[in-house]
């Protein structure tokens, strides 16, 4: 397969070795299956603003501050600098997120690293290397959903106290 564009700079760093082939495609990412040495992961690749097809981004970002007064003004005004912080906040909120859920035991893709609009993370798969549906393709009764749910919400809200709160058996 052809290297994309935005996978390149990662390619020529040695952060990838090769990028096997594009498992999806939506409204705001690309996502890469990629190998990285020994191990096969996940490259998703941001949209730039531009190019993104996300038409409830006000609602999807609604609550979240910026700590910094500049930024914050420039954003409000949509000047260009504060269309690139604004970009930059949403990216980092996502990466952030992901390593904060981690981080607590919920069972997500584990990030490796985020460099130039790219997240480098687990490949969530079967035995057979096949990668995992996305939730919105899983079709689970009503007493599945409501565990699981139970036991993300669970995992994500509790504290960390030991390696007793995480959430170790699988979810789907």
């Amino acid at each position: 397969m052809k290297t994309p564009k935005r996978l390149q700079s990662l390619l020529d760093d040695g952060l990838i070795d090769s990028v096997l082939y594009q498992l999806m495609s939506g409204k705001e990412a690309q996502v890469y299956v990629v190998q990285c040495g020994d191990e096969i992961r996940c490259a998703k690749v941001f949209k730039e603003a531009s190019k993104r097809s996300f038409k409830q981004a006000v609602e999807y970002q609604e609550g979240r501050k910026v700590r910094n007064s500049r930024r914050a003004r420039a954003m409000g005004k949509k000047t260009r600098y504060g269309q690139k912080e604004h970009e930059d906040a949403w990216l980092n909120a996502e990466v952030d997120a992901l390593y904060r859920l981690a981080d607590a035991g919920v069972r997500v893709p584990r990030p490796s690293g985020f460099v130039d609009g790219v997240l480098l993370m687990e490949l969530i798969s079967d035995a057979d290397g096949k990668a995992a549906p996305r939730l919105d393709d899983v079709e689970l009764t009503h007493e599945e959903a409501r565990g699981n749910a139970l036991a993300l919400t669970a995992a994500a809200v509790a504290k960390r106290s030991g390696p007793d709160r995480r959430v170790t058996e699988p979810v789907v």
